[in-house]
């Protein structure tokens, strides 16, 4: 009897903690080609060029994605809930003068982050407060921090196929093991 507690005790343990981790894939597509690119280095791309992200969380989870952009300006691709198995497609956004870094901030969390969101709303609501930016750059360099603490994200690329060509691949980035991530995405024009 002992034998089967134990057993339904670690079946139950391993199971929750299953459910509290996170696996998500990101797909960064350039161009108007839409063409598949690894986002393990920093992206260079044109002045001009166009841009969007595939999020596929695999759980129920919250994501955002904040832009610091080459102007030094804050911009809020995305916030709030999104649904395991869905995909989020964002963009198609184009890289404008001055050249410089775009520097993406893809935040996923099984939790409502309520500050980030907090500061996400001040920010959308005043977007020329100086103050409200600041204090929106801080709290990703928070979780940024955070996340880093949690060790090493456990990231795999996979390929995804191709054109129908054949010539060119797909590149999708999965994450998974933790329960929070900030993944950064570097593009330079």
């Amino acid at each position: 009897m002992k034998k089967k507690l134990a057993l339904n005790v670690l079946v139950f343990a391993a199971i929750s903690l299953q459910a509290q981790t996170l696996s998500w894939d990101i797909k960064f597509l350039r161009g108007r080609e839409r063409e598949s690119i690894p986002i393990s280095q920093i992206i260079r791309m044109q002045t001009g060029e166009e841009f969007s992200i595939n999020i596929i969380p695999a759980s129920d989870c919250f994501l955002y994605v904040v832009c610091y952009d080459s102007s030094r300006q804050l911009i809020v691709f995305y916030y709030g809930q999104a649904l395991g198995g869905s995909q989020i497609h964002l963009g198609p956004y184009r890289l404008v003068d001055p050249p410089g870094t775009e520097t993406l901030y893809v935040i996923i969390s099984l939790s409502k982050e309520e500050q980030l969101e907090t500061l996400i709303q001040n920010h959308i609501n005043n977007t020329d407060s100086r103050q409200h930016a600041d204090s929106l750059r801080r709290e990703v360099a928070r979780l940024q921090n955070v996340s880093s603490e949690l060790g090493e994200p456990a990231s795999i690329f996979i390929p995804s196929g191709g054109t129908t060509r054949g010539f060119s691949q797909e590149y999708v980035t999965r994450f998974t093991g933790n329960n929070m991530y900030v993944r950064t995405i570097a593009i330079r024009h």
